[in-house]
């Protein structure tokens, strides 16, 4: 790719402590004029801006930071956070799993990448039916049979072909180093491998070997993980690139694994997966216009209807934590649940046109239908037993110099995906529960979903992920994402009001309590101290039912904010404070020392 910078001409690799970093750099006049992206020379980030970048591990904030510093731009920053999220996330980061990635770039074109697993060859809609006729629920979540045909390897080193300048040696830099000089296990780590998660890890050998001593406890927080078989498959990435993850040892490896485990990967199906480029949903909204995810993601969709649907409301007026703002909120929020569940999937096998769920005649339906004195009662949108929600993805949120920026969300669905680790040392997915294995029943998230989302070989599930890029006078203003399931939909919607409608600053925007609602279960889930006494009471005078819940999300953003003067701006860098451990900076270009407030120290644990 012309342009591209080799390793040799960086940088030295720069990293984080354990410890959240945060940075704010201002940047001048020529950064605040619309066109001047597309007036910089191709090589020079502007001023001495070279990017801000929010992860959930120091580590890879740190990687991402180093190539920011180096000249990289917002997609190298976020392919290196993803690599290193593989290695010292090992819950959610991932070489087994998929995602989404979106990328604006400096001319203000927008791109989204689907890196979404796909059902492999053998998968078919009775894929997990007994002999009996009875369905095997443990099979989609549990085991090489839950694991669908991984994407994220082809994903993001497509990305970085496509849109990146620095080259693969030097990206897959940090990945490597972490792998082999091992991270610190973190109480998240080890609070996880104490649960249910690492019950399920504790049966398969490699697993077991990584996470747990001799007598099967976990190991102690601050141990040093090491893990000589992923850094030897990051080599073998950095040396032949999307190949590595065709055909060769890593795969013929992995194929044996999930024959010898009961799975239905065969060599066609790494052969024959692609990432596919779509068409980013558009949203005019507030004096926004809101770039998100398209099917097979039902984030653009149901931000689509919820945004648009609460314009009619004085939410601001309101305020955040009135009863009437809340109960609006989460009516249209169930509404565009039951919208998402029936309606959506792959779009490869859609007979539906997804676009006549956000056109006119029908939002402005949905729209009369939510009143802030009514609930709808269960039996108008369905109800079903809630299952618990896993934290079981992770998202980087970059922008740079140049005037790019990228969302990108990975997961291997579940906590540790279906805890089977391939001989290669990285975790697989058990994304094929993300399917309705039976159109009507229940998944692990609570998620009741029809035919447009039943297994087909080669189709891609459903998704809740939902990176977001927020444009503001034709520049970047927010860089959005979250994990958390299905409640990643109703995270990213109230960041996003809480920015553009409450008018919160950046860690506010973030940090404020949430709740949740969808159409089955019919109840709000909050965190504590997002509805008061009288809020409270309010609701449940409205037949609203309330559980407590914490937390919901985990929120990476980057926001550009106002300084003094209208030729000054800044940006801020936020990772949500729910989950130890996140990372925040922002970089200055290399050769300048970084803020006092944001030091980027030496590579430690």
């Amino acid at each position: 790719m012309r342009g591209r910078i080799g390793a040799e001409q960086t940088v030295a690799m720069a990293g984080a402590g354990r410890r959240k970093l945060f940075g704010l750099l201002l940047v001048f006049g020529l950064f605040l004029e619309p066109l001047a992206a597309q007036e910089q020379p191709a090589s020079t980030p502007h001023s001495q801006f070279a990017g801000a970048v929010a992860t959930s591990e120091p580590n890879a904030t740190a990687a991402a930071s180093a190539v920011l510093a180096a000249g990289g731009n917002a997609v190298d920053a976020a392919v290196a956070a993803g690599f290193a999220l593989a290695v010292c996330y090992p819950a959610a980061g991932n070489l087994g799993g998929g995602g989404f990635l979106l990328y604006r770039d400096p001319a203000g074109n927008a791109f989204f990448l689907d890196f979404r697993e796909v059902a492999p060859l053998a998968a078919h809609p009775d894929f997990y039916r007994e002999e009996d006729g009875a369905l095997d629920g443990k099979a989609s979540k549990l085991g090489w049979k839950a694991v669908a045909v991984p994407g994220s390897v082809p994903g993001m080193l497509h990305a970085l072909e496509e849109w990146g300048r620095l080259d693969r040696d030097r990206i897959l830099t940090a990945a490597i180093a972490l792998a082999e000089n091992g991270f610190a296990l973190t109480e998240r780590d080890f609070k996880k491998l104490n649960g249910a998660a690492g019950r399920a890890l504790r049966e398969d050998r490699l697993a077991r070997e990584l996470f747990f001593g001799e007598e099967g406890e976990v190991r102690p927080v601050g141990s040093r993980i090491v893990q000589p078989r992923l850094k030897r498959t990051l080599i073998e990435i950095q040396n032949r690139g999307t190949e590595a993850f065709r055909t060769g040892e890593i795969i013929e490896a992995l194929l044996q694994a999930s024959q010898a485990g009961g799975g239905a990967l065969q060599a066609d199906d790494f052969l024959n997966y692609r990432p596919q480029r779509r068409e980013p949903h558009r949203i005019p909204w507030e004096d926004c216009l809101v770039l998100a995810a398209p099917p097979p993601s039902s984030g653009g969709i149901f931000l689509n209807q919820v945004l648009l649907s609460l314009e009619r409301f004085p939410l601001r007026v309101w305020g955040f934590g009135d009863p009437r703002t809340v109960q609006v909120i989460g009516e249209a929020s169930a509404r565009a649940f039951a919208d998402r569940n029936r309606w959506l999937g792959d779009p490869l096998g859609f007979d539906f046109d997804a676009g006549a769920l956000v056109a006119g005649d029908y939002l402005q339906q949905r729209r009369r239908q939510i009143s802030p004195w009514a609930f709808t009662r269960p039996q108008q949108l369905g109800g079903a037993q809630y299952l618990p929600e896993a934290e079981d993805t992770t998202h980087v949120s970059v922008v740079d110099g140049y005037g790019g920026a990228v969302s990108m969300t990975t997961t291997l669905n579940g906590n540790y995906g279906a805890k089977v680790m391939a001989p290669g040392g990285f975790l697989m997915n058990n994304e094929m529960d993300d399917f309705a294995a039976a159109p009507g029943v229940a998944n692990q998230f609570g998620l009741i979903q029809g035919r447009y989302n039943a297994i087909r070989a080669g189709r891609r599930p459903l998704s809740s992920m939902s990176p977001v890029i927020v444009v503001r006078n034709r520049q970047v203003d927010a860089v959005v994402g979250s994990p958390g399931g299905s409640t990643i939909l109703t995270t990213v919607m109230q960041v996003l009001l809480n920015r553009y409608v409450f008018r919160f600053g950046p860690e506010k925007s973030v940090r404020a309590p949430r709740f949740h609602r969808q159409d089955r279960p019919p109840w709000i889930q909050a965190e504590n101290g997002r509805l008061s006494t009288r809020t409270e009471a309010a609701l449940r005078s409205l037949g609203q039912r309330i559980r407590r819940r914490q937390p919901i999300g985990d929120v990476n953003a980057v926001f550009r904010v106002k300084s003094d003067g209208s030729r000054v701006e800044a940006w801020r860098a936020v990772a949500d404070s729910r989950h130890a451990g996140g990372g925040e900076v922002v970089v200055k270009q290399a050769g300048s020392p970084a803020p006092e407030s944001s030091p980027v120290p030496a590579v430690k644990n």
